[in-house]
């Protein structure tokens, strides 16, 4: 079922939190406009067919799976990119769409809000002991008009309290997804976090936009305990061009 966005508040008042992996599922949960699915949930009756298109991204990109692209076809295989969305895929058919590994066991699962057709699927691996799938999926508006050419949002999975500038304007970074800042070819981004009253600084980076590309930069936790310093992943690409209706 698909999450409203929300926000936490609040300033660091201890040292920087090391996030478990539960703790950024839960983020990843609330954050980015998200379907997530509810496994196993009773179904009384037959799901609607959707149609959308699809690109993945994970940190630590999950190797081998496939999908479905419509009943009765053939499973296509997904192919991860480091540092970068996948290609986009096209994919019709009734929810949740399903993800499978190499023997055709079902390894993750996204419903789709019905709204929603062109789409950024974000892989989380399920925390250790977790009784459900391996991976876990948020569902990310991906359309030119949430985030279109000359834009940059950021999505803060870093579980730290972060504000400072985009160019010459002030932001502060909410947990999960924020509002898009047009910035045309150049976004120079500085950012802090408070600890113990003193400001240090958590990420500063220029983005660099070709003619037509947008930004996404994802802000994970620390790579090292107690560190105030974010791990980020910046995303750049042409929004997709929204298909012809058919006549």
């Amino acid at each position: 079922m698909a999450h409203a966005l929300r926000y936490l508040s609040g300033a660091s008042a201890g040292p920087a939190p090391v996030l478990s992996r539960r703790r950024v599922l839960g983020l990843l949960a609330v954050a980015c406009g998200l379907g997530r699915t509810a496994v196993g949930s009773a179904q009384t009756a037959a799901a609607p067919s959707q149609a959308l298109r699809f690109s993945v991204f994970a940190a630590t990109p999950p190797a081998g799976l496939t999908f479905v692209p419509r009943p009765g076809a053939e499973p296509q295989k997904v192919a991860f990119q480091p540092t970068a969305r996948s290609r986009r895929h096209d994919y019709r058919g009734p929810m949740p769409l399903r993800f499978n590994d190499a023997t055709g066991k079902t390894v993750a699962e996204a419903t789709v809000p019905a709204g929603l057709r062109e789409v950024l699927l974000l892989f989380t691996a399920a925390p250790a002991g977790d009784a459900g799938l391996p991976y876990r999926i948020a569902v990310l508006d991906d359309s030119a008009l949430r985030l279109g050419a000359g834009g940059l949002a950021m999505i803060n999975l870093s579980g730290l309290a972060l504000t400072g500038t985009v160019n010459a304007a002030k932001v502060t970074v909410a947990p999960g997804l924020n509002p898009a800042l047009a910035v045309g070819r150049s976004a120079k981004i500085e950012l802090h976090t408070t600890f113990k009253g003193r400001v240090y600084q958590a990420y500063a980076a220029t983005v660099a936009l070709k003619a037509g590309e947008r930004a996404l930069v994802i802000l994970f936790p620390p790579f090292n305990p107690g560190s105030l310093e974010v791990m980020p992943r910046v995303l750049l690409d042409q929004p997709a061009v929204a298909p012809k209706a058919a006549k």
